[in-house]
């Protein structure tokens, strides 16, 4: 089974298309909510000093430096949609991040400065006495969108009214914040808490995973589509799953309604504990009162917490600390109002989508164009920053397989491989230049505290996870082993963290001891004549193709040779989420990517929606809620590094690495002299897009 509220299947289709000749773009690659501390320089293998052919200049018109004026960026497939309210991959956010720019945004350390704009925050008490913050956001004067007409508050304020409306659906959250008036303003009424709370009340009452009706269950099962999985009948191989299942599926291969409805069936028997019917129920609920609150008349035509002070100056009101607040109101796109707000009204937001496929904004470049898999942009010379010196970039979809060679055959000027010892040698040998920065992700071992209840029966196990000698073979320098359950490139994450568990098969037999295990007369680790068996899945694809198998081949041997015993089950990455999620594994081998700040309320927090190792204690969520709430950086690390010591004292996570991204750069095509000096996990060659050459 696959599926679930978080795991959507998403499939890739990788189109041959001809290559753009010399010429292509750039991207923006920062985190906007986590802080990178690892700078890795440009490697420069081999720069060509070719002479560059300036032209005249043409009145209105950005013209090349040099012979080439066109930079091509190899990427991959586009969903179409363009815009920075609706995007729902980051390789659409490639392609339109050079078109806007925003208020403050992460310089190469992650920190937030200024760009477009400014923001300042103020705490100050409410009339009860609890602390508030007002968040101060002002824009730079004189600035215009490329199409001459200038950009306003009234923009920002655009930005904020979208993403806050009640039928938003984009990736945005921020009608989840605490701003004073928002939930008036999402439910339409000043009185929307009674409604609410009999809404909750009722959800609790009939449709949590114990309350729940099968026909209430199965009706949700149909309307979500299997929360997303079910895509149609050719979407999956609906039959041998079913059929994997012990379900007949005889007659009704080809009737996607029948197949639909077995399906539907299965799950409710066999994995009706890894979906999540009350949220569902929630929601639809609560939709259905906006959606009468609005057919009635707008109530709450404003933010009472949002205000504007003067065509460039706003406020926004927060009724509590919030420590990446400053982040939530100024790290956002200036989206101009004029453009795409024409038919803009409360509940109905038809008319902002209906321009998803052609942006526009106030950045270094204007979109021109996307056709036949390549999105083309041109230079702005509106752009109120450093004039644009490339006069066209077209970022263009090109397999993973083919990024490298294409790019050593000119053919593409900047890309981002995945990166291999392999990857290094050939860009090396072809004198190309490349960076390696650290992914904000990190892989780790689980162990499920609900089946191996035994803190230190988990603790014996930590202690044979051998992880450096497994690292190094797999990525070489491509990857760290890191000691603390979140990725270093959080700011919050401890300097010098100091392992926990080292790799000790003679502590980790004293541990089994001390969890009373003792060894039979056939040399079996047994406690109540149970041998100790575990079971630990990994996405190994059948090949135990991954970093962390030489870890449980080794941890195996050892097992066996103190008389316990661990089960390895390689599968596939579906099949193991689905073994994780309905509890059939005491402990699993995945991965975290995008870990953008040093909140883990979802991880390790005892209502954590991704609290799948079933750690539940109130000191850490004592911790959490505290982190949340403190505002000092160097207070909040002293609170992240004691939450950290405390989830590893728990045994339930074992770290194990943080591999890096890789981009490589065309030497006979870029003047590598002007990519950024530092390349970082939020600061790359997109960044400074203005400031790149071609030669």
């Amino acid at each position: 089974m696959i599926k679930r509220r978080a795991l959507a299947l998403i499939l890739i289709l990788c189109f041959a298309v001809s290559f753009i000749a010399c010429g292509k773009d750039t991207k923006e690659t920062q985190n906007p909510d986590t802080n990178q501390k690892e700078k890795t320089e440009v490697v420069k293998e081999k720069e060509d000093n070719q002479e560059k052919t300036n032209t005249s200049e043409t009145p209105g018109k950005i013209v090349a430096t040099g012979k080439y004026d066109t930079l091509v960026i190899g990427t991959q497939t586009f969903n179409g949609v363009f815009s920075p309210l609706f995007y729902s991959t980051g390789y659409d956010a490639q392609a339109y991040e050079p078109v806007f720019t925003s208020v403050s945004r992460l310089n190469k350390d992650g920190v937030l400065v200024d760009y477009a704009g400014h923001v300042e925050a103020e705490i100050q008490k409410a009339a009860d006495g609890h602390e508030q913050v007002l968040y101060t956001v002002t824009l730079q004067k004189g600035m215009v969108f490329s199409d001459g007409e200038p950009v306003t508050i009234d923009d920002v304020l655009f930005y904020y009214y979208v993403t806050a409306d009640p039928t938003y659906d984009g990736a945005s959250t921020f009608s989840t914040l605490d701003i004073v008036g928002m939930k008036e303003y999402y439910y339409d009424t000043p009185d929307y808490s009674s409604k609410i709370n009999a809404i909750t009340e009722e959800v609790n009452s009939k449709y949590t995973l114990d309350t729940i009706s099968e026909a209430d269950y199965k009706a949700y099962l149909r309307e979500s589509n299997l929360e997303g999985w079910w895509q149609g009948i050719d979407s999956y191989d609906w039959v041998a799953y079913l059929q994997g299942e012990g379900y007949d599926t005889a007659g009704i291969e080809s009737d996607e309604e029948k197949l639909f409805e077995l399906l539907v069936t299965c799950e409710y028997e066999k994995y009706a504990s890894a979906y999540d019917p009350q949220t569902y129920y929630q929601n639809k609920l609560e939709s259905e009162f906006i959606t009468g609150n609005l057919e009635d008349g707008i109530d709450v035509p404003t933010i009472s917490g949002i205000n504007k002070v003067d065509d460039y100056t706003c406020t926004v009101l927060f009724d509590s600390i919030n420590i990446y607040g400053d982040r939530e109101v100024a790290n956002i796109s200036i989206v101009p109002e004029h453009y795409y707000g024409k038919d803009f009204k409360k509940g109905n937001l038809a008319g902002v989508k209906a321009l998803n496929g052609t942006p526009m904004g106030s950045g270094p470049y204007k979109f021109i164009s996307y056709q036949d898999n390549i999105v083309t942009l041109e230079a702005n010379p509106l752009f109120f920053g450093n004039t644009p010196k490339i006069p066209t970039i077209k970022l263009q979809v090109v397999p993973d397989s083919d990024k490298v060679d294409a790019l050593i055959g000119d053919q593409i000027d900047i890309t981002d491989p995945s990166a291999s010892q392999d990857v290094i040698a050939q860009v090396e040998e072809a004198g190309m230049a490349y960076s390696l920065v650290d992914n904000p992700g990190y892989g780790y071992i689980a162990i499920s505290s609900e089946r191996i209840p035994d803190l230190n029966v988990r603790k014996g196990l930590m202690h044979l996870m051998n992880r450096k000698p497994a690292v190094e073979a797999y990525y070489g320098k491509l990857a760290q082993v890191i000691e603390r359950p979140m990725t270093p490139t959080v700011a919050e994450y401890p300097d010098n963290a100091k392992e926990v568990y080292g790799y000790d098969p003679a502590k980790a037999a004293e541990y089994f001891s001390a969890a009373g295990y003792t060894k039979d007369s056939n040399g079996k680790l047994v406690k109540n004549n149970e041998k100790l068996v575990v079971s630990v899945g990994i996405g190994g694809d059948g090949k135990m193709d991954h970093p962390s198998a030489p870890i449980l081949t080794q941890m195996a041997n050892d097992m066996a040779a103190l008389g316990a015993e661990l089960v390895i089950q390689d599968l596939d990455f579906s099949t193991l989420v689905n073994k994780k999620d309905s509890g059939e594994l005491d402990m699993w081998v995945m991965a975290w990517g995008n870990s953008t700040t040093c909140d883990l309320t979802q991880i390790f927090g005892s209502k954590g929606n991704d609290n799948d190792v079933k750690l539940y204690s109130d000191e850490i969520d004592a911790l959490q809620a505290e982190i949340l709430r403190t505002v000092d950086f160097d207070k909040r690390c002293e609170l992240v590094a004691k939450e950290l010591d405390l989830i590893m004292e728990a045994a339930v996570y074992m770290p194990v690495y943080q591999r890096k991204n890789m981009e490589i750069y065309n030497a006979n095509t870029i003047k590598l002299e002007t990519l950024p000096e530092e390349t970082t996990t939020y600061w790359n060659y997109s960044s400074e897009i203005y400031n790149l050459e071609m030669q």
